[in-house]
């Protein structure tokens, strides 16, 4: 068994060494989340940002990784993992694989085809078709076991009555002669490729329609006299690496054939562009559409993510020796009563500066009163029972009162509190008092936005801190709640840092994020906190929205979308739709991830944000936000 130096550092599937290390550090909780739905014959897309764990998922469907977590299935690592895939009718106990999981990337080649509608079409039906029938092959070889050295062509090949309507693909008998087939086209096609300048674009193979789902969901595969690999799943990966009119070609042509077979799509997430049904088709009955983020239950529902982030971070963890325990158990979740001693005296010196107008004014003694009896106390709810008496001073002393004779009373604190009260109070503490807030596993897990890429990350800043700790032989062994704070704080730092280096339109989308976080933190952290418990975003209207589809808004407006679109599809922005109220129209909203919350200093709960107009975020893209005076405890 390898061991790693940092097992946080190997993010991405694609990388792992072999099958049988990505069966061990699979984490099974996903197959929960995805219904039994997506087994259904149909076109299923699957969207995430980077990081997601799109192809995580296609690649556990394959039957190379099928049949290591069905060798592996008396493994401890595996205990978790092989009834779920039993009771979704992919593994048997006794006889291994029961599903032929086809799998293909979108990741080369079908852009280098030539772009315009006369010449594109076929030839990109044409690449995807042989490479459909040649993964297929192949994978049917994992499928059955076969070695090195056992031919394809002791696999006959039948079709049925569906097929005899196949154009472009040879309805040849044996396995390993269709397998030539598949290889010769890509051959022939990339040749053409390579000398096109010089060619005539009709020598380029073509095809009238998509024929490699019609084929795989008609052919039959005969060994030894017997039909095997039945039950069938095609999985596109990489779907966002196509050209736009590629990508809607095909996810167009697959929904009106209506397969019989489930064929999943996997794509970033993408939004500001056309729809991705086609004409007269409906999402439900059609095509299904599955957002990752959303499977953890949406806006408030991701509490769910921390079970299956835990069991990532516990897999990894099981794969290095440098550290014992589980990850969570080298995070330490509270603050000691020493810690927490040095922040209660600058608490109340802030809290008495800040109430001083109003110290001789009877309206609020009784107040005043309970947060001195309540300074006694030197505990973390102390402080914040300082803070939420601030605010709802501030809020009270901000209305128009006709008169500050009538005390009161101290019970009202209480009917006032809220969570949000208390989550303003606490990110008040962080940022005046440095406070730590931005620690603990379910932080941590909250930072990572549901986004399994983002979530490794940190953790693998957090294991170096945990090593190094150890290495240094520190009395505790848990990482602190400051350490954790401070390494996480570094690690968003560098998130923001890395924009323009890892993003297309990476320099405006940097400046439009700090933009939208300055003024985030210019509307969180008032003295009376009336978005509490902060706020975290910014809202375009439904009329806002229809003017960044449209051209009035000129190039700047062109360029916005743009900045926009890359901004959500690389996990930098979150976007939520914003119901219509009697006050207001609907909208969309955007949110910042949340790592990029703690780069800003920002609560980490969805809730808070700010209508703004398309000008506004032209204004901050290009020239950034401009902060205005802080305002005073009564104004």
């Amino acid at each position: 068994m390898a061991y790693n130096v940092n097992p946080f550092l190997e993010r991405r599937s694609e990388r792992t060494t072999s099958d049988q290390e990505f069966a061990l550090v699979f984490s099974p909780k996903i197959l929960e989340k995805l219904s039994g739905e997506a087994f259904k014959g149909g076109v299923h897309v699957f969207r995430s940002a980077p990081g997601g764990g799109k192809t995580t998922i296609l690649r556990a469907f394959t039957p190379s990784v099928l049949r290591s977590f069905w060798r592996g299935k008396g493994a401890n690592e595996l205990k978790e993992s092989f009834p779920l895939f039993v009771e979704k009718g992919v593994l048997d106990e006794l006889e291994g694989p029961q599903l032929l999981g086809v799998l293909i990337s979108c990741a080369s080649g079908y852009a280098d085809l030539p772009p315009g509608a006369a010449i594109d079409e076929g030839p990109f039906r044409a690449l995807l078709d042989c490479r459909v029938v040649l993964r297929t092959l192949r994978s049917l070889g994992a499928f059955l076991g076969l070695g090195a050295d056992e031919s394809l062509d002791t696999i006959g090949l039948e079709y049925d009555q569906v097929a005899q309507d196949l154009q472009g693909i040879p309805k040849l008998t044996s396995a390993g002669a269709l397998a030539e087939w598949a290889e010769t086209q890509e051959k022939r096609i990339y040749a053409e490729l390579d000398a096109f300048s010089g060619r005539n674009t009709q020598a380029l193979p073509s095809s009238g329609r998509f024929e490699s789902v019609l084929w795989l969901q008609s052919v039959r595969f005969i060994r030894d006299g017997v039909a095997v690999g039945g039950n069938r799943l095609l999985m596109i990966d990489d779907l966002h690496r196509l050209r736009r009119k590629q990508r809607e070609l095909l996810i167009d042509e697959l929904t009106i054939q209506r397969p019989q077979i489930p064929v999943w799509l996997a794509m970033r997430t993408v939004v500001l562009e056309e729809s991705l049904l086609s004409q007269g088709a409906r999402t439900g009955r059609d095509i299904q559409e599955y957002s990752l983020e959303e499977l953890w239950g949406g806006l408030k529902g991701g509490h769910q993510f921390v079970p299956f982030a835990l069991n990532v971070l516990d897999r990894r963890m099981n794969r290095q020796v440098a550290v014992t325990g589980n990850f969570s158990q080298r995070l330490r979740e509270q603050l000691e009563p020493e810690e927490i001693r040095k922040f209660i005296r600058p608490g109340i010196d802030a809290f008495r500066a800040a109430t001083l107008p109003y110290e001789k004014t009877a309206r609020y003694s009784e107040w005043i009163a309970r947060a001195e009896r309540k300074s006694a106390d030197q505990t973390v709810d102390t402080l914040l029972e300082l803070f939420v008496t601030r605010i709802l001073m501030a809020r009270d002393a901000g209305k128009k009162q006709m008169s500050f004779d009538m005390a009161l009373p101290a019970e009202e604190i209480d009917d006032k509190d809220s969570s949000a009260l208390r989550g303003a109070a606490e990110i008040q503490c962080h940022e005046e008092l440095k406070l730590p807030y931005y620690y603990g596993l379910e932080r941590l897990c909250t930072m990572a936005t549901c986004n399994v890429e983002e979530l490794l990350s940190m953790a693998a800043a957090l294991y170096d801190g945990i090593v190094a700790s150890q290495v240094l032989r520190k009395r505790s062994p848990e990482l602190s709640p400051a350490d954790q704070e401070r390494i996480l704080s570094d690690a968003a730092a560098r998130r923001l840092k890395f924009v323009p280096k890892q993003h297309m339109e990476g320099t405006r989308a940097q400046k439009l994020i700090i933009s939208i976080g300055g003024y985030c933190r210019e509307r969180t952290f008032l003295p009376n906190a009336p978005y509490a418990p902060g706020v975290t975003g910014v809202r375009l209207s439904q009329t806002e929205m229809e003017k960044l589809q449209s051209k009035v808004l000129g190039e700047h407006g062109t360029l916005l979308k743009r900045v926009l679109s890359e901004c959500v599809a690389e996990n930098l922005l979150v976007l939520r739709p914003s119901a219509a109220s009697t006050g207001r129209d609907a909208g969309s909203i955007f949110y910042l991830n949340r790592t990029l919350c703690a780069n800003f200093g920002l609560p980490l709960q969805l809730g808070g944000w700010q209508d703004v107009t398309c000008l506004d975020l032209i204004d901050w893209m290009l020239r950034g936000w401009k902060p205005r005076q802080r305002l005073a405890i009564g104004s």
